[in-house]
C-alpha cells in the first residue's frame, strides 16, 4: 500500500494485541543495539594494546551520547506530531512536519559544529577528565561532531516513521547505521591502522550512510514526490513553529531533568565512597546495575513507541476510544513484559553479572541489590507507558512536570534514605522517581482523555438521527 492510499483510506486498522506487540518488537530491537555499538567502539580500540585508549573512546563516546540525547526532542516532537497528522489522515500535515524536521536538523547541525566544543570544554571544567585521557576524547569529540546533521538528520527519520507505526523500518536504519559503523572503524583502525581517529571517522561515515539510507526510505514514501512537495506549502505557518518550539522547549528541559537525575544517582554513589573510604565499590556496582536495568527501560520504552504511535493517531483522528482501548492494551503488554523479566533477572540475573564484572566486592554487592533490578518492570511500567501517550498527543508540559516532579522525589529519598540504607536507599529513590512520573501522568490523564473528541459516538448519534 502506498502512503497515498494509506492516508486516503477512512477506516482505521483495529487496535490488537497483535498490532502492540509487532510496533513494540522492533522498538526494542532498535533500543538495544545503541549500548551495543558502544561497546564495540571500545572493544575495538582494545585491540590496540595502548594504555589510555579505552577509557578515552569509552568516555568520548559517553559525552557525544549524553550531548545528542539531550537533543531528542527532535525525535520526540516529530514522532507526536506525525502520529497526530497520521490519525488525521491529513497527507499535507504529515510532509509538512517532516519538512520542518529536516530544517530544524541541518540549522541545527550546523550550530553544534560552533557550540558543542564550548559545551565540551564546560563540561571537562565540571566533570575533570583525566589529564591522560584528554588527548583521546578531545581527538574523538573532534572527528565525531561533523555527524551532527547526519545524526539529527536520524532522528527526525526516526520519529517520522513511528508516527506512522512503521518500528520495522527504524529497525532496518538504526542496525544499518551501527553495522556499518562497526565494519568501517574496525577496517579504519585495524587495517588502516588510523587508532582512535579511525573510530571516529567510522562513525561520521555510518551517519551519513544512514543519511543515504534514511534518503531513500523517504523517497519510497513519497517525500519527494509531489505530495511530498506540497507538504512544503504548509511549513513556514508561523503558528505551526511556534507550536514546535513550545513543545520542543520542553522536551529540552524533561532532558535536563533527567539529566540532573542521573548525576544525583552517580553523585550519590561516590559520596558513598568516600564517606566508607572504598575505591570505588558503590560507583561501580551502580555502573553494573544500571546496565541490567538498561534492558528493562528498553522494553519499557518499546511499548511506549506503540503507545505514542497509537495515542498519536487517536488524537489525530478525534478517536476518543481508540486511545482508551490503546492505553489498556499497552499497558497489559507492558505488565506481561515487566513479569517475564523478573522471571529471566529472578534465575539468571545474578549468574549473568560475572560475565559483568570480575570484581568480588562488586559483584557480591550487586547481587545483594538485584531484588531492585528483577522488580523494575513494575515500577516503570506506568511513566513509561503515559510518557508514550502524553508523547503522542503532544502534551509536553505534562511530561515535563513529571520528570522535575520526580527529580524532586528522588533526590528527597537520596537526603533521608542513603545515609541510613546505603545502596538500598539508591535503588529506592530509584523507585520513587518513577513512581512520582507516573503518578503525575496519571493524575492528569483523564483531562487528557476528555481533551480528545469522540468522532465515533458522534458518527453514531449522527447516524440514528
Amino acid at each position: 500500500m502506498t502512503q497515498e492510499q494509506q492516508l486516503s483510506s477512512k477506516d482505521l486498522r483495529p487496535i490488537t494485541h497483535r498490532r502492540v506487540v509487532a510496533l513494540a518488537f522492533p522498538a526494542f530491537l532498535s533500543g538495544i543495539t545503541e549500548p551495543l555499538l558502544s561497546l564495540a567502539d571500545v572493544a575495538i580500540v582494545g585491540q590496540l594494546e595502548t594504555a589510555g585508549l579505552q577509557g578515552g573512546v569509552a568516555l568520548a563516546s559517553q559525552i557525544f551520547t549524553f550531548t545528542f540525547w539531550t537533543l531528542g526532542f527532535l525525535r520526540l516532537s516529530t514522532g507526536g506530531y506525525t502520529a497526530q497528522a497520521f490519525g488525521e489522515r491529513n497527507e499535507q500535515k504529515l510532509f509538512a512536519v517532516l519538512w520542518r524536521g529536516l530544517i530544524i536538523a541541518a540549522v541545527g547541525g550546523a550550530l553544534l559544529w560552533l557550540l558543542a566544543p564550548l559545551f565540551w570544554l564546560g563540561l571537562n571544567g565540571v566533570m575533570g577528565w583525566q589529564a591522560e585521557l584528554r588527548p583521546t576524547v578531545q581527538a574523538y569529540l573532534g572527528i565525531r561532531i561533523w555527524a551532527a546533521p547526519a545524526v539529527l538528520f536520524s532522528y527526525v527519520c526516526f520519529g517520522w516513521l513511528i508516527g506512522q507505526q512503521r518500528t520495522g523500518l527504524v529497525l532496518l536504519l538504526q542496525a544499518f547505521i551501527n553495522l556499518t559503523n562497526i565494519c568501517v572503524s574496525a577496517w579504519l583502525v585495524l587495517a588502516l591502522d588510523m587508532g582512535v581517529a579511525g573510530v571516529a571517522l567510522g562513525s561520521v561515515i555510518a551517519s551519513y550512510a544512514g543519511v543515504g539510507l534514511g534518503g531513500l526510505i523517504l523517497l519510497k514514501l513519497g517525500a519527494f514526490n509531489r505530495s511530498g512537495r506540497a507538504g512544503l506549502n504548509g511549513i513556514w505557518q508561523g503558528a505551526a513553529w511556534l507550536r514546535l518550539f513550545s513543545t520542543n522547549t520542553n522536551f529540552f528541559l524533561r532532558s535536563l531533568a533527567f539529566a540532573v537525575a542521573f548525576l544525583v544517582l552517580f553523585k550519590a554513589a561516590d559520596w558513598l565512597d568516600q564517606r566508607e573510604g572504598l575505591d570505588g565499590l558503590n560507583a561501580d556496582t551502580l555502573a553494573v546495575l544500571w546496565q541490567m536495568l538498561g534492558l528493562i527501560i528498553y522494553g519499557m520504552d518499546a511499548f511506549a513507541v506503540a503507545a505514542e504511535a497509537f495515542a498519536g493517531e487517536a488524537v489525530g483522528a478525534k478517536r476518543r476510544d481508540r486511545l482508551r482501548r490503546s492505553t489498556r492494551l499497552v499497558f497489559l503488554w507492558s505488565l506481561i513484559s515487566s513479569v517475564i523479566a523478573a522471571v529471566i533477572f529472578a534465575t539468571a540475573g545474578s549468574w549473568s553479572l560475572a560475565y559483568i564484572t570480575k570484581l568480588p566486592d562488586v559483584l557480591a554487592l550487586s547481587r545483594e541489590l538485584m531484588p531492585y533490578i528483577y522488580l523494575g518492570g513494575f515500577y516503570m511500567t506506568a511513566p513509561f507507558m503515559f510518557d508514550g501517550i502524553f508523547l503522542g498527543a503532544t502534551r509536553a508540559s505534562d511530561m515535563r512536570d513529571s520528570v522535575i516532579i520526580g527529580v524532586v522525589v528522588q533526590t528527597g529519598l537520596v537526603v533521608a534514605l542513603v545515609p541510613w540504607l546505603g545502596m538500598h536507599g539508591l535503588f529506592l529513590s530509584v523507585a520513587g522517581f518513577m513512581t512520582a512520573r507516573g503518578l503525575l501522568l496519571l493524575s492528569r490523564y483523564p483531562a487528557l482523555v476528555a481533551s480528545v473528541p469522540d468522532r465515533a459516538a458522534a458518527d453514531e448519534t449522527k447516524a440514528s438521527a
